[in-house]
């Protein structure tokens, strides 16, 4: 998506569904009160407490956040599992992006596919760590 182009509505749903999850994350282990995401979410998006709570309902019922005894939010296990791996990527994905873009700048269609083909033959070789 370009700067140019307006998000639709389960683009910006997604992204604020990610931020709610990341600040959930983020408060761990004590984990977050529902007025603190609430907060958040009213600070970052402009959502009313009420679709907050709404969004917070549905991730609970989907298995991926939980509400301990003392009110405070947490995400799942698996869930939690899988912010780290999310995490992991992103920071491969900031790692690779200066040199695919200079992949990318290559003008010899040729050259560019066998940068291409190298840089595939080095990830298969290095460890995911």
């Amino acid at each position: 998506m370009t700067a140019t182009e307006i998000p639709d509505g389960a683009t910006q749903r997604k992204a604020r569904l990610l931020e709610m999850l990341t600040f959930i994350n983020t408060h761990e282990p004590r984990g977050a009160r529902l007025t603190e995401i609430q907060a958040h979410m009213v600070a970052t998006f402009g959502l009313k407490f009420k679709t907050t709570s709404e969004m917070l309902r549905e991730l609970s019922l989907a298995g991926i956040v939980k509400v301990d005894g003392a009110g405070y939010w947490h995400l799942t296990e698996k869930q939690r599992l899988a912010m780290e791996t999310l995490k992991k990527q992103e920071q491969k994905e900031k790692l690779l992006f200066p040199l695919l873009k200079r992949i990318e700048s290559i003008e010899d269609q040729k050259k560019r596919e066998k940068a291409r083909k190298l840089l595939d033959r080095l990830l298969k070789l290095l460890p995911e760590e």
